[in-house]
């Protein structure tokens, strides 16, 4: 059997969820003379951990649990990849600039959609060369695109 060390950074974030965890157990009864009671302590468990987790990771927590298992899905294929950003040019900085104008005119008309506030966002990151402005764009367009996906499950829901 491994066992993992966590850090203490790691305990301290993992303590609010120990506490559900561990509140659960105390108030899950354990009538005697019954097998069931590892059954409803697992279901409580479970109810109450998911209800900590939506809590945490708020609404979107099922489209990031997708994401996630995207990233696995690629990382399984191809590895852990390193490329060069390749953004931050002229002609990036100009579609850039475009993209902004075309959705700001489009919400002024009141026909902002979502393939344009996707493509503004994605056009500011790949005009970006700084790493760290990269990355917040690149944060903002992730966002518009877990939102995006969001308003679609919303919409479809039946």
């Amino acid at each position: 059997m491994t066992t993992h060390e966590l850090t203490p950074e790691q305990t301290a974030a993992l303590k609010p969820l120990a506490a559900v965890i561990e509140k659960a157990i105390q108030e899950t009864p354990v009538r005697l003379g019954s097998d069931d009671w590892g059954t409803v302590l697992g279901a409580r468990l479970l109810v109450d951990v998911a209800a900590y987790m939506g809590r945490e990771l708020g609404p979107d927590a099922p489209i990031l649990a997708e994401v996630q298992a995207e990233r696995a899905r690629q990382d399984a294929r191809w590895g852990e990849q390193n490329h060069p950003d390749g953004t931050g040019s002229p002609v990036q900085q100009f579609d850039a600039r475009m993209a902004r104008v075309v959705c700001q005119e489009a919400a002024d008309r009141g026909e902002v959609t979502w393939r344009l506030i996707s493509d503004e966002e994605h056009a500011e990151a790949m005009a970006e060369s700084d790493p760290a402005r990269l990355r917040a764009e690149l944060i903002q367009d992730a966002a518009v695109k877990v939102a995006w996906v969001a308003a679609i499950d919303r919409r479809t829901a039946t």
